[in-house]
């Protein structure tokens, strides 16, 4: 973007401090102030539970500029809005319809693994064009405002990763970022709090076609998202299942990663990708048909997956101490709990799993965690749980043959006795997950034990 300050005064809604630099120009926009470098970015000043980027603002003001909405921080070179939030949606509506008219926008959505698709979308797309990505996990209708206006003039395409957390968000960033294309990578249970049921998550997610001029939309076999896409637009991809008109076959895990052939378009593309579970593959396959169908070329898209690295905590797999670790605390949900299984099932040595609470179920807290415990016996040799409702993970895992004496069961306060036993037990050649919600104690584990 490139707006002065009373351009972005004007076009956002907002009052300009009367004693303000008008014409300062500014280039980007940023909600945390510990990233902004030069004076040619906006500061966006947010609140959160644990902080309120209104602090900021006088500092930021001083060779910059900020768009506020508390009254009591308005300065010279500040915008006082009625919401910073509905503020920088308004401002990137108007960005993205009169300066990024010619932006190629692939969304990617979905339960879980968005960032790890759009990540691998990235590659693939800037194989053969020049592609912009989001940032991080901004995916929201908070975050996703300030991507638009980010996103460089000379790029061409743009992955934007599309997220939701109460009805209706989809349909409205959607309308915001205006997709060629779009990716549902799966429909978990995450968010099952606000949406009641998997169909009524599926509803959402499919809200991403109402801001679209095609229906190019790519999405997994799932019976659900079968029943409810019927655009004639949708390419399913399954993962072994031929009748489908993209899939992957000769799927074979290997030191590095694991490597397989991609079925589309009446061509055969191996891709090796350094990555472990068959959810990856089909993450993988989701996003390489999407490239294709927006032009990318395929075999640069194909080599393009050989540099695909986990972001974070994300499955991050390393070996520490000759023992194999899993991290994967970033979040969790009953799919990405059993995809993390999946993985651990294949590891070699004695195979453990610290598993703890997954957040935001609700009243379907105790079924969802009894049926990632119906996973652990044929994946894990020992079952550590940390937490409140973990304790179903424990209950179902004996009820399905696991042995009572390879069960542990710690309150979320005594992680560091369930560190302590890990680091008994544990020795190397042996593979440990890490699986939780990201606000739960399982990370407390992880490090205590300097895994």
């Amino acid at each position: 973007m490139e707006y002065t300050l009373n351009q972005i005064a004007e076009l956002s809604g907002g009052r300009l401090h009367p004693q303000s630099i008008k014409d300062r120009l500014f280039t980007a926009v940023n909600s945390d102030s510990r990233l902004i470098k030069g004076a040619d970015t906006l500061f966006a000043a947010l609140r959160g539970d644990n902080f309120d980027g209104h602090s900021f603002v006088a500092d930021m003001c001083v060779e910059g500029g900020a768009i506020i909405d508390d009254e009591s921080r308005f300065c010279p070179n500040s915008i006082l809005v009625p919401s910073v939030k509905e503020a920088l949606y308004r401002l990137a509506a108007y960005h993205r319809n009169k300066e990024l008219t010619e932006l190629k926008v692939l969304a990617i959505t979905g339960s879980v693994g968005k960032t790890t698709a759009k990540n691998m979308a990235h590659l693939t797309m800037e194989a053969s064009f020049n592609c912009y990505k989001s940032a991080g996990n901004r995916n929201s209708l908070t975050g996703l405002p300030m991507e638009v206006l980010n996103v460089p003039k000379s790029c061409t395409h743009a992955v934007l990763e599309a997220g939701m957390s109460d009805p209706g968000e989809i349909a409205k960033i959607s309308a915001l970022i205006k997709p060629a294309a779009a990716v549902i990578t799966n429909i978990g249970h995450s968010h099952i709090l606000a949406f009641g049921s998997r169909e009524g998550i599926c509803k959402e997610k499919l809200s991403i076609l109402e801001g679209m001029e095609t229906d190019c939309i790519t999405l997994p076999d799932d019976p659900l998202l079968i029943k409810n896409c019927n655009t004639a637009g949708a390419v399913f991809c399954s993962v072994g299942d031929k009748s489908k008109e993209a899939y992957a076959e000769n799927i074979e895990e290997t030191a590095h990663g694991v490597e397989f052939t991609v079925c589309y378009g009446g061509k055969k593309t191996k891709i090796a990708l350094p990555a472990y579970g068959i959810h990856n593959v089909m993450n993988a396959l989701l996003v390489f048909v999407a490239s294709c169908r927006m032009g990318a070329d395929a075999e640069q898209s194909a080599t393009a997956l050989k540099d695909f690295a986990t972001e974070g905590n994300r499955q991050n797999i390393r070996t520490t101490r000759g023992i194999k670790v899993i991290a994967d605390c970033y979040n969790a949900s009953p799919e990405s709990m059993a995809a993390a299984l999946g993985v651990l099932k294949t590891s070699g040595g004695k195979r453990f799993a610290v598993l703890g609470d997954m957040l935001e179920l609700g009243e379907h807290a105790e079924k969802l965690h009894s049926l990632v415990g119906e996973k652990v016996p044929n994946s894990a040799d020992v079952l550590i749980c940390v937490g409140s409702d973990a304790r179903y993970i424990a209950k179902s895992a004996a009820q399905k043959g696991m042995a009572e004496e390879n069960i542990y069961l710690f309150p979320a306060a005594e992680y560091e006795k369930a560190a302590e036993l890990l680091e008994k037990l544990i020795k190397a050649g042996d593979t440990v997950l890490f699986k939780a919600s990201n606000r739960t104690n399982i990370r407390k584990v992880m490090e205590k034990t300097q895994l």
